[in-house]
């Protein structure tokens, strides 16, 4: 069955790790375009989204790390293409934080899951 709440979760979670990961990048470079600022966010966003809709039988962190990646790497190509960034300055860091966003937000989901199980249990 598919489940709703895992989804909104997950993008909620994605978009507070947008916003993060946006005032972070803002450290290294203060001259990000505004269309780039949403590109972050929504990049992590739709991560959130993707992780929380894809049924997949894989370990949790495999998932998170592979997936974020994945969903982030359009992001990066995109950031080679930015006049002030180049390949080894801006490719990279997106991807790495995709995936660490990725990560954490599979990572928020299982604790979820299992608190909501443990929950269940007492119920019983």
């Amino acid at each position: 069955m598919f489940q709703w709440k895992r989804v909104k979760s997950a993008a909620e979670w994605g978009f507070f790790l947008g916003i993060l990961s946006w005032l972070l990048s803002t450290g290294v470079s203060n001259k990000i375009p505004t269309a780039g600022v949403w590109a972050i966010i929504l990049s992590r966003t739709l991560s959130g989204v993707v992780i929380g809709a894809i049924q997949w039988n894989e370990s949790w962190w495999v998932r998170g790390l592979v997936i974020g990646g994945a969903v982030n790497l359009p992001l990066a190509m995109l950031v080679v293409r930015w006049p002030h960034f180049n390949y080894a300055n801006g490719f990279w860091p997106v991807i790495v934080t995709g995936m660490i966003c990725g990560l954490i937000i599979e990572m928020v989901l299982r604790r979820k899951h299992y608190l909501e199980k443990i929950g269940e249990d007492k119920k019983t």
